[in-house]
């Protein structure tokens, strides 16, 4: 076992140069190694002999009574750091609690491993395929068999970990596999992150199987928790990409998948099932390729931060007499709740207004809304309450 290392390759490069510095100026020491602290790496070998790539980073605070968290990245030799850092940050802030704290667990390949092509065959469920996909596909149970029976033993002779937080992220094909594990193995992980999941593989059959899967689970049994992302340029084209030479293409390709509506549409579909606490992010400004460090943000939020409490929906005269400042910090609370929350907590106030206030009174809240929306830059969700 070893501490992860980062080469400073430009340091390196440059040290040549440095070496040989003009007389009278002088020369730099030569580039090291960053050693990453409190982060360590191993391979570890599946039954079926395939070698993974594990990094760890363990906090450096004592563990709670019942063992820290544990945070699975998939992805891990691209993702693992930023994901670490994240965690790290949101452990800092004063307003997570303490007994919080996480174990980052990253899962990646060794060196001359064709990360594409391993990827494809254990991220992707079995008997599954799409004409897209040239590499071999189909390894998703035998990937997940190898998380719960040599990983997880693994990690826990490393560190007191609670069985009961232990999460999942995926990105693309990685989504693909999180939304999988809620097949296979539901109690698994006890919180799910699908960041970008490619839904559209096998004409889109893992989210008709989720929905049977979950409707058929005991309702007793503990909700599960899953969250959904998807950046905004997934599906409609990014400013950019009208510069690209295969700009048709590419639009054909965003349209077919349509990552952002599908995303939505299976978060919403679980939500009417009491057995999965769902729920759908669009992350403004991003495509599938930049969106995943923000998407790694959103994770961790989910993973570690309080639930925001739903406010009481206030009467219409209660409604009427805040200051307009009010009226848009507490819409801007409202917008932050998940559908199952947010829907129905709008319909009352809708409602609400609607028996309180007159008609005139319910324009001039409309026109307010718009207006501050416009000063502000904010937007309300495409989904709210239905028409009245």
């Amino acid at each position: 076992m070893k501490a992860v290392s980062v080469v400073l390759a430009l340091g390196l490069a440059l040290a040549p140069a440095m070496a040989t510095a003009a007389p009278g100026h002088p020369v730099a020491p030569a580039a090291a190694p960053l050693q990453v602290k409190g982060a360590q790496q191993f391979d570890l070998e599946a039954v079926d002999g395939r070698a993974y790539r594990i990094f760890v980073s363990v906090p450096d605070k004592p563990a709670p009574p019942a063992g820290y968290g544990v945070l699975y990245v998939l992805d891990g030799n691209a993702m693992f750091l930023t994901a670490m850092e994240a965690v790290r940050a949101m452990e800092r802030r004063p307003d997570v609690p303490r007994d919080l704290a996480t174990v980052v667990v990253g899962i990646g390949y060794p060196d001359g491993v064709d990360v594409g092509v391993a990827r494809t065959l254990d991220l992707t469920p079995p008997g599954s395929g799409s004409p897209r996909v040239t590499a071999a596909s189909g390894g998703a149970d035998a990937f997940l068999d190898f998380i719960e029976g040599t990983l997880k033993p693994r990690i826990g002779a490393l560190a007191p970990v609670d069985p009961a937080r232990q999460a999942l992220f995926g990105h693309s094909f990685g989504g693909l596999f999180v939304l999988h594990s809620m097949l296979r193995k539901p109690d698994a992980f006890a919180v799910r992150v699908a960041a970008s999941p490619s839904i559209w593989f096998d004409h889109g059959d893992i989210a008709r199987r989720l929905a049977d899967t979950l409707a058929a689970r005991p309702p007793q049994a503990a909700p599960l928790k899953l969250l959904l992302t998807a950046g905004e340029y997934e599906q409609a084209l990014s400013p950019l990409a009208y510069s690209r030479p295969n700009v048709a293409k590419l639009a054909l390709l965003q349209k077919e998948r349509a990552q952002v509506d599908s995303s939505r549409a299976l978060a919403a579909a679980l939500a009417g099932h009491t057995a999965v606490d769902a729920r759908f992010d669009e992350i403004a400004g991003e495509d599938h390729g930049t969106v995943i460090p923000a998407a790694i943000s959103r994770a961790v939020s989910f993973l570690l931060m309080p639930q925001l409490q739903v406010p009481p929906v206030p009467t219409a005269a209660a409604y009427w007499q805040m200051t307009p400042e009010q009226r848009y910090d507490l819409r801007m609370w409202v917008r932050q709740l998940p559908d199952r929350q947010r829907i129905p907590w709008l319909t009352g106030l809708r409602d609400t207004l609607h028996d309180g206030l007159s008609k005139e009174q319910v324009q001039t809240l409309h026109d307010e809304r718009n207006r501050m929306d416009a000063e502000q830059g904010s937007k309300p969700h495409e989904v709210n309450a239905p028409a009245h």
